[in-house]
């Protein structure tokens, strides 16, 4: 298996990032409260039976961003 180039900059990878922010939702989530969780869906218009799909949706599209989004600070400038 090879890494990428710059495999040393995980950190600093928007999708690792997004990732990590996902990962706190999905962990916090359950540790809420019936009402806390009723009122942050009403909060977002979600009726509660869509919540699996719209969470689906929502992570996949932001990571597939996340990955194909250019990240220049990444790829230092090579002299000319």
């Amino acid at each position: 298996m090879q890494l990428i180039e710059n495999a040393k900059q995980w950190w600093r990878m928007l999708v690792i990032q997004v990732a990590a922010v996902w990962a706190a939702i999905i962990t916090a989530w359950p540790l809420l409260t019936e009402a806390q969780r009723s009122d942050m869906l009403a909060l977002l218009g979600i009726p509660p039976e869509w919540l699996g799909g719209v969470t689906a949706a929502v992570m996949f599209l932001t990571l597939v961003f996340a990955r194909v989004k250019a990240q220049p600070a990444l790829h230092p400038k090579e002299d000319e």
